[in-house]
């Protein structure tokens, strides 16, 4: 009986020991995907372009459209902004663009997987992940607009959370002499930004996450979502403190 009863007693200390450790490790199911806050924070400098801020109330939010004029092709399209950004470095407009450089890093917002790693737009690239959080949630993540020359991750590489993926790139061209031309400013500056898209089911890996429609435009998968709600959480267990709206 006596043995019966302290084998009981080791059997919940240790349940109790291995819940505990559980909880500890899930401190922080997601973290933020820079290793500094963005410049279009509230507070910030370009806080007219705050991130947080609702749907369509700036460039660089979720559900925000872009109109662009094209004046070879006589026509104008219409995009639907399918992330929020996250603006990162603003410099003079002007100078040697090729050689600018993103001062932040991108970093993977929890565990997972590298499921693509190519070509995005506009001369920057995407990171796309397979996310599984430590308490058990799981979907997919875009970090797009990545510098090329940047990206630390292939295919099928499994990354640890605060993995760095990269560095911010900006939206460039090339001009008929091959010199980088930046495609967005603002107030005459460059802007390096993270395009950050957030796709609800995690086990659809195989699907495409756009398709290319007629004009330019994409058609989204049916579970891409707003991601704010990820990046305040990851926000706060970055930074340890509140969001301010």
């Amino acid at each position: 009986m006596v043995r019966i009863l302290f084998t009981f007693i080791i059997f919940l200390s240790l349940t109790t020991f291995s819940y505990a450790e559980t909880g500890k490790k899930c401190e922080k199911p997601v973290i933020f995907p820079l290793i500094s806050k963005p410049v279009n924070d509230m507070g910030q400098e370009y806080d007219n372009y705050d991130w947080r801020l609702q749907h369509g109330i700036n460039q660089a939010v979720y559900k925000s459209y872009r109109i662009r004029e094209y004046s070879s092709e006589n026509i104008t399209k219409k995009a639907f902004h399918a992330a929020r950004d996250l603006y990162t470095d603003v410099y003079n407009d002007k100078g040697s663009y090729n050689l600018l450089k993103s001062k932040n890093y991108v970093v993977a917002v929890s565990e997972g997987k590298v499921l693509e790693v190519g070509y995005f737009y506009a001369g920057t690239y995407k990171v796309t992940v397979q996310h599984t959080t430590c308490d058990g949630k799981s979907f997919i993540v875009r970090y797009g607009e990545l510098d090329p020359k940047s990206i630390k991750v292939k295919v099928g590489e499994n990354v640890k959370q605060g993995q760095v993926l990269g560095r911010p790139g900006f939206l460039s061209k090339m001009d008929k002499n091959k010199n980088v031309i930046p495609l967005e400013v603002i107030l005459d500056k460059v802007v390096f930004m993270l395009h950050f898209e957030y796709f609800t089911n995690g086990s659809l890996v195989n699907e495409p996450f756009s398709k290319p429609l007629m004009d330019n435009r994409f058609d989204r998968r049916s579970d891409l979502e707003d991601c704010l709600a990820i990046l305040e959480e990851g926000y706060i267990n970055s930074f340890g403190e509140p969001i301010l709206k």
